[in-house]
C-alpha cells in the first residue's frame, strides 16, 4: 500500500513537472533551436506565459462580442447620419431648384414642342403606325418630365 501511494505521489509530481517545463533557446554552431531540455553549452531559458484559463477565454470572448456590437452600432449611426445628410442635401437642392423659375422662353419652347409631339402622336394613331406612336409618346413623357423639372407650371 505504501509503495502504491509512493508511486502515485511520484507520478503526480512527474506529471506536474512535465507541464511546468521551460522552453530553452539554444545556439549550436550558429544555429538557433528551441527545446524543452536545457542547452548543453550556450543557451537561455525563455519564460512564456501559461495558457489562459477557461474564465480568461470566456472574458475575452465576451469583450470581443461587446466590441463587435459597439462597432455595428457605430456603423448604423454613421449610416443613418449619412442618409439624413443626403436627404437634407437633396431637399435643399430641390428647394433651390423650385425657387428658381425657369426662363419664360424655355417654358414657351417646351410647351410648343409638346403641342407638336401630341399632334404627331395623334397623326401616327390615325395612320395605325403603332411603333412611331410609341416612340412619340416616349418623347412626350421625357418632355413633360423636363417641363415639370423646370417648374414651368401646370400641364394643360
Amino acid at each position: 500500500m505504501k509503495k502504491a501511494l509512493l508511486f502515485a505521489v511520484l507520478g503526480m509530481a512527474a506529471a506536474s513537472q512535465a507541464g511546468a517545463q521551460g522552453l530553452f533557446k539554444c545556439t549550436v554552431d550558429g544555429k538557433v533551436t528551441y527545446q524543452s531540455m536545457p542547452c548543453p553549452k550556450i543557451g537561455a531559458a525563455i519564460d512564456y506565459p501559461p495558457p489562459p484559463t477557461a474564465a480568461q477565454v470566456k472574458a475575452a470572448q465576451t469583450r470581443a462580442q461587446e466590441d463587435r456590437e459597439r462597432a455595428d452600432e457605430l456603423a448604423a449611426r454613421n449610416r443613418e447620419a449619412r442618409e439624413k445628410k443626403a436627404k437634407e442635401d437633396s431637399e435643399a437642392a430641390r428647394d433651390v431648384a423650385a425657387s428658381k423659375p425657369a426662363p419664360k422662353q424655355s417654358c414657351d419652347s417646351l410647351r410648343t414642342r409638346r403641342e407638336e409631339l401630341y399632334g404627331q402622336r395623334n397623326e401616327n394613331r390615325r395612320n395605325s403606325q403603332l411603333d412611331a406612336m410609341s416612340r412619340t409618346q416616349n418623347d412626350i413623357d421625357k418632355l413633360e418630365s423636363e417641363y415639370t423639372k423646370n417648374a414651368c407650371g401646370p400641364l394643360d
